[in-house]
């Protein structure tokens, strides 16, 4: 093969992956989605999920504010609550309380089967913790529960 083949060879690659790459881009937030009653002073978004909580037909949106709580070397702690808001109507349906965890994650799924997803979450009881003199170790007693909006209905 002579350069001129390479060459062209090479060019031709070029434009086919560039003329292959996709781009995605997230649909536009703005705080004015939601009342301004679910964001916490020194809380920033971090995640939300729409899904079907209850029997109605709106789904719902539930949503996960979170902020840093401390930086150890091998984990990070996490202050976190979250908010379950009509994802149409924007009310508020329910606020949680704040957690403290070494995660900030949104676990939503629908363990048993009943149509409705159930919000799956894990921290330390009452806050409290321990570690070493090194900053290692983290010790205090986990609390694993489940939060199904409108059960009662």
């Amino acid at each position: 093969m002579t350069f001129k083949h390479v060459f062209y060879l090479f060019a031709f690659l070029c434009f086919t992956k560039a003329s292959h790459a996709q781009y995605q881009t997230s649909e536009a937030r703005t705080w004015n989605a939601y009342p301004p009653s679910v964001v916490k002073s020194g809380y920033g978004f971090n995640q939300s999920k729409v899904v079907p909580m209850e029997d109605e037909a709106e789904e719902v949106e539930v949503i996960l504010f979170a902020r840093d709580a401390g930086h150890y070397p091998y984990f990070d702690l996490f202050r976190s609550y979250y908010v379950i808001i009509g994802h149409y109507s924007k009310e508020v349906k329910y606020t949680s309380s704040e957690i403290l965890s070494d995660k900030r994650e949104l676990i939503l799924e629908d363990r048993n089967k009943d149509g409705r997803f159930e919000l799956y979450r894990r921290y330390l009881k009452d806050g409290q913790f321990t570690v070493d003199e090194n900053g290692n170790n983290l010790r205090g007693q986990w609390v694993y529960d489940r939060i199904e909006f409108n059960k009662s209905k």
